[in-house]
């Protein structure tokens, strides 16, 4: 159980390790002959879980201080891929498993054995393998080798499946061609590209991602790189600092193709005080306004953005909350329950979120076991009467093991 008492913050920190970005860097890696090195790595739990897949499919991994050395190859040491509760490593490694000749079952536990995994199962017959759901929801069989070909890709749940494919067909014998329906999160793609791209691996896509085109028998080099700072994990430190003082930030990349970058737009929105020093990104209290936003293509922003909205004057918009109902939680669902229990004024039209900003009085919540719920409701904390109190804030740890100690940090006094 952990007390979030009300109080101003201050203070510069580094933003985490985006686990979006190591997890596709760590899949380059298990598919290069030679050893990579990747500097930064963070330690969230979907990182670990996705490390633990590479192991088991040959990889061999050294663990330093600050730093991950990769070598790709190696034979099977489990046909059991355990995926943790990482949906980007079940969709993305059912994939890459399915290269092998063997079979190989994917495994995930807490919500994400409940998370739809259907989109995996037509692409991956078409493209020579075998696979298998229970229902449509894990565990996912698969056996390859892929072969290549020509596979239609449903995008419009998550895009995941398909940065999968982008990783493991350039390995496939033959050529592919890729259609892909109703892309969310193109951002997340664009990132899956870069790193392609870092690992000498070229994909010829489509302006808007709807076609792909991938020359089979590429070699994969090593390569070695840092892990962007995690815009995510580092929107909640930024909402921080606009409901309850100042925050600087490092280590986040302007031109980052990550989705949650976005959060600079709401910010501007709602009149928050931002200002880029080099390569720090300071966001201090103003007096926030009423905004409108569209967080469709990127659902993580919607926890600190209801939290941003609660302290603005005036009802803000969210439009997107269909995108919010398979992940850890019904987040949709739990935003309006648990920031309701602070005293929040929110409710759910036709798909869109609204909040009247107005004085929150605290209270206790549950965070659902949703990483982006608890750090949500802990800034929201910030802001109210009482502060909030939260049993399970543990887990954090899916992305963000270290942000109450970061939030701890910049605590000032009520």
């Amino acid at each position: 159980m952990i007390h979030i008492a009300p109080g101003t913050v201050s203070g510069r920190l580094t933003a985490p390790a985006s686990k979006s970005h190591l997890q596709r860097v760590i899949l380059a890696a298990s598919l290069a002959a030679g050893e990579s090195r990747i500097h930064g790595p963070g330690h969230s739990a979907d990182g670990q879980a996705c490390l633990g897949v590479i192991r088991s499919l040959g990889a061999q991994v050294e663990v330093e201080e600050n730093l991950l050395r990769i070598v790709g190859g190696g034979p099977v040491r489990s046909s059991i891929l355990d995926c943790g509760e990482s949906g980007f490593c079940l969709r993305s490694s059912a994939a890459v498993a399915a290269l092998g000749d063997q079979s190989f079952t994917l495994i995930g536990h807490g919500s994400l054995a409940t998370r739809p995994m259907d989109m995996v199962l037509e692409p991956l017959r078409q493209l020579g393998a075998r696979c298998e759901t229970v229902n449509g929801r894990a565990p996912i069989t698969v056996c390859g080798p892929l072969t290549g070909g020509r596979a239609r890709v449903d995008g419009s749940a998550s895009s995941q499946f398909l940065s999968g494919l982008l990783l493991a067909l350039p390995r496939a014998a033959g050529d592919s061609e890729l259609e892909v329906a109703g892309l969310r999160s193109g951002s997340y793609v664009r990132m899956t590209l870069d790193v392609l791209a870092a690992f000498g691996v070229q994909v010829e896509a489509a302006k808007d991602l709807s076609r792909f085109r991938v020359r089979g028998g590429q070699t994969y080099r090593p390569a070695d790189l840092a892990v962007e700072g995690d815009w995510s994990g580092a929107a909640f430190l930024l909402v921080a600092g606009a409901v309850a003082g100042q925050v600087t930030v490092a280590g986040l990349d302007r031109a980052s193709a990550q989705a949650d970058r976005a959060i600079l737009e709401a910010l501007a929105a709602a009149g928050a005080d931002l200002c880029w020093d080099g390569p720090d990104l300071r966001v201090g209290r103003a007096e926030l306004r009423a905004f409108d936003f569209d967080a469709t293509d990127c659902p993580d922003l919607f926890p600190p953005l209801a939290t941003l909205a609660c302290s603005a004057r005036g009802t803000s918009r969210i439009a997107g909350v269909a995108r919010l109902g398979a992940k850890e939680c019904d987040r949709g669902a739990a935003l309006v329950t648990e920031l309701s229990a602070l005293g929040a004024d929110l409710r759910v039209r036709d798909g869109v979120m609204e909040i009247t900003g107005g004085p929150l009085a605290g209270g206790t919540v549950d965070p659902h076991n949703d990483h982006r719920m608890a750090m949500a409701c802990a800034v929201a904390g910030l802001a109210s009467r009482q502060g909030v109190i939260m049993e399970g804030e543990a887990c954090v740890a899916k992305s963000y093991p270290g942000f109450f100690q970061a939030l701890d940090s910049l605590r000032g006094r009520p």
